[in-house]
């Protein structure tokens, strides 16, 4: 197990969320502008959104799941494919992921980021069931150790988290752009030397 400072303390994650308890709902019973979150929806390791869908634009008769705005997204399904977001709004989703409601001690931001850790993320794959379609189970997940530090130091660990996810981002543009200069150069310089 990992060391963590004095202040922190080893728990249970199920002592501390509300993890897997939601209402199930009838395709029948989902507005058709609700979002409809599926697990292809999220991008693995970055865990960013790749598409916001409406259940009128995929309809199906499986049962889903509703969850709030401020609920963590767990995909439980492949746990090693880490797609864990914060929901910004309430929807609906299909049965491979799972509703984790933070508890008042514990910010969904920094919940979020403390699921997608290797250690955690280790912990689920050792965890799992099933050959093709692995999955960390229920109780399991209730029962993973999780590292809780005071809520002001969550906070503080979120922000500096976000800042270098934002630097992170820019750099990755700039990248971008330079491999987009660098290829029309070369596009020019192939252009001019094979110029009759």
């Amino acid at each position: 197990m990992l060391r963590i400072p004095i202040n922190w303390e080893w728990v249970r994650l199920g002592n501390i969320v509300d993890y897997g308890s939601s209402d199930k709902y009838d395709s029948s019973d989902i507005p058709a502008d609700a979002w409809l979150l599926d697990l292809e929806d999220i991008e693995k390791d970055t865990s960013r959104l790749l598409r916001r869908k409406l259940f009128q634009d995929s309809p199906s008769k499986s049962t889903k799941t509703a969850f709030r705005a401020g609920d963590v997204l767990y995909g439980k399904l492949r746990p090693y494919l880490n797609k864990v977001i914060v929901a910004d709004q309430p929807g609906y989703f299909t049965t491979e992921i799972v509703p984790i409601r933070a508890f008042g001690y514990i910010d969904s931001a920094y919940l979020c980021y403390a699921l997608k850790c290797p250690n955690f993320i280790d912990y689920a794959n050792t965890k799992s069931y099933g050959m093709n379609l692995p999955r960390l189970g229920t109780e399991d997940a209730r029962r993973a150790p999780f590292p809780l530090p005071p809520l002001a130091e969550q906070r503080r660990i979120v922000a500096k988290v976000d800042e270098l996810m934002a630097l992170v981002d820019q750099l990755e543009a700039q990248l971008a752009t330079a491999r987009t200069r660098a290829s029309q150069l070369l596009d020019a310089v192939i252009a001019e030397l094979t110029a009759p």
